[in-house]
C-alpha cells in the first residue's frame, strides 16, 4: 500500500490520489454486495430466539401503514 501516492492543494488539503493499475484492477473485480441477491435460507430462523411472537410484531407493522 505504500505506492498509493496522495496529491494535496496549496493548503494543504488531500485533493487527488494516484493508486497502482494493479490494486485499481483489484477494486473494480470488487462485487457491490447489495446487488447480488440475498438467499433467505442463509439466515432463516436466526431471530427466533429474539422475536418470540412475530405474528404481533408483523401486525404491529402492518398497523404504521394504515395511519390516516
Amino acid at each position: 500500500m505504500n505506492d498509493i501516492q496522495y496529491i494535496y492543494d496549496a493548503g494543504g488539503h488531500k485533493k487527488s490520489v494516484i493508486v497502482p493499475v494493479e490494486l485499481w484492477e483489484k477494486t473494480l473485480g470488487m462485487q457491490d454486495s447489495r446487488l447480488s441477491p440475498c438467499n433467505l435460507q442463509d439466515y432463516f430462523g436466526m431471530y427466533r430466539d429474539v422475536i418470540k411472537d412475530p405474528a404481533t410484531v408483523a401486525r404491529t407493522l402492518r398497523a404504521e401503514w394504515n395511519r390516516l
